[in-house]
């Protein structure tokens, strides 16, 4: 990680959102010290976006929807505290399709919600080689 980051400030999202939880959890893996205000960090990680939803990719000849695509779209910027160290705005989009089935809308849900969780990690996961190759 770069050094600027030995003692780093999350803002811009709920801190219990699944993408937050797993970036927090891989700054920590990667050494860096999360702080809660800004006077004692030595960079500030701000979301300026953080979106998620659902599209319908393809109805069926019967009119109803038979796939849907997840999207979760991420902008933020990290910025040295007292240097001029930064890492100018990034956007990142991430999506996910699946096939829906009226019959199994329970089953569906849990297929959602799973999809979901693994985007957050590869939100987060892109996030953190994006912030090593900065070093």
């Amino acid at each position: 990680m770069p050094p600027q980051m030995e003692r780093t400030w999350l803002t811009g999202m709920n801190a219990n959102h699944g993408f937050a939880r797993e970036l927090s959890g891989l700054l920590r893996a990667g050494g860096v010290t999360l702080v809660d205000s800004r006077e004692a960090s030595t960079a500030e990680f701000r979301v300026q976006r953080l979106t998620t939803g659902r599209r319908v990719l393809s109805v069926g000849g019967d009119a109803r929807v038979s796939e849907y695509e997840l999207y979760m779209v991420l902008e933020y910027e990290v910025r040295g505290r007292g240097s001029e160290w930064a890492l100018e705005p990034v956007t990142l989009n991430i999506t996910r399709e699946y096939v829906h089935d009226p019959l199994l809308v329970l089953s569906q849900g849990e297929q959602e919600q799973a999809l979901r969780e693994a985007m957050e990690r590869d939100l987060a996961q892109l996030v953190m080689f994006r912030l090593q190759a900065a070093r």
